[in-house]
């Protein structure tokens, strides 16, 4: 049950308004809730945070992920096309569901839709707390193994949920990629291949090439998929992506060697002996386009 309240300037839970919602003297004599935590809405950066400023109260992380766009605000009626009401509920996991009830030609007609609905929670067993965990715990790059043995999943849970975040990783890379560079602009390319493990263990049996580049000082990329690391290969892609003019840094790998006959300033970092050359151009930040 889920006792403690904050004040809110909306009521978008329970359909109720502010006036509705009674101050609750908690600690310290406070009107805003245990330790202010409605005044903490700075974006977390550790699991502390994560609990104590927005999964601390049922009603509040569901109002955050409505106001960050991660579950609908509203709902209409298929069949009517009124809006549904936001219904609370003490036998589902969430809490809450969507409810559309009218009487037309006095036959009483009743739809209801889950919250989880078009969202990231939809037909997840866990609960959203549990989905909330297991993504941040991922996006901070702890193994399969951990986050199954800190929400107590079972095995093929845990393979299925970490899929499922390098699936949206991947989508998410290819659908915001665009045209990068330009005269006065650095962009850092690489190329790597991504491979996987039988069973998730032993040696790397298989894999894909990728190829990629980011422009510094800037959050505009491409990746694309490749067959080979050939010279012809690289280099098409590289026109395709990466403006005239551009300073590109690169490894010495020999696809790259004659980038300066194409219109590009191209400087090299020989990472078997150093990661930043003598000039301070490097590739590092384009590893973070890889991530997982």
């Amino acid at each position: 049950m889920y006792t403690v309240k904050c004040r809110k300037t909306t009521g978008v839970q329970t359909g109720c308004s502010t006036a509705d919602l009674k101050d609750q003297s908690t600690q310290c004599g406070s009107t805003k809730g245990s330790y202010l935590r409605n005044e903490k809405k700075e974006n977390f950066t550790n699991y502390e945070n994560l609990l104590q400023n927005y999964l601390w109260d049922k009603d509040f992380t569901l109002s955050w992920l409505k106001d960050e766009g991660l579950i609908a605000p509203s709902r209409i009626c298929t069949i009517f096309g009124s809006e549904m009401k936001l219904v609370k509920s003490g036998d589902r996991s969430d809490g809450y569901y969507w409810e559309c009830r009218k009487q037309v030609n006095g036959k009483r007609h009743r739809c209801e839709r889950s919250i989880r609905e078009g969202s990231w929670f939809e037909k997840a067993d866990l609960t959203i707390e549990e989905v909330l965990k297991f993504t941040y715990w991922w996006c901070q790059e702890m193994n399969q193994w951990q986050i199954k043995q800190q929400l107590q999943l079972g095995s093929h849970t845990a393979v299925d949920w970490d899929m499922f975040c390098r699936e949206v990783c991947e989508v998410a890379l290819f659908d915001g990629r665009e045209k990068i560079g330009g005269p006065g602009k650095f962009v850092q390319i690489d190329e790597s291949k991504i491979g996987k493990r039988k069973y998730h263990r032993g040696h790397v049996v298989e894999g894909q090439w990728v190829f990629g580049g980011i422009e510094e000082d800037s959050r505009k990329y491409f990746i694309a998929t490749v067959e080979d690391r050939k010279e012809e290969t690289l280099l098409n892609l590289i026109k395709q992506w990466i403006e005239p003019g551009t300073t590109i840094t690169s490894d010495c790998w020999k696809g790259y060697v004659n980038l300066s006959r194409h219109g590009y300033i191209h400087k090299t970092v020989n990472h078997s002996v150093e990661f930043v050359n003598e000039e301070g151009f490097h590739t590092t930040r384009l590893r973070v386009i890889g991530g997982k």
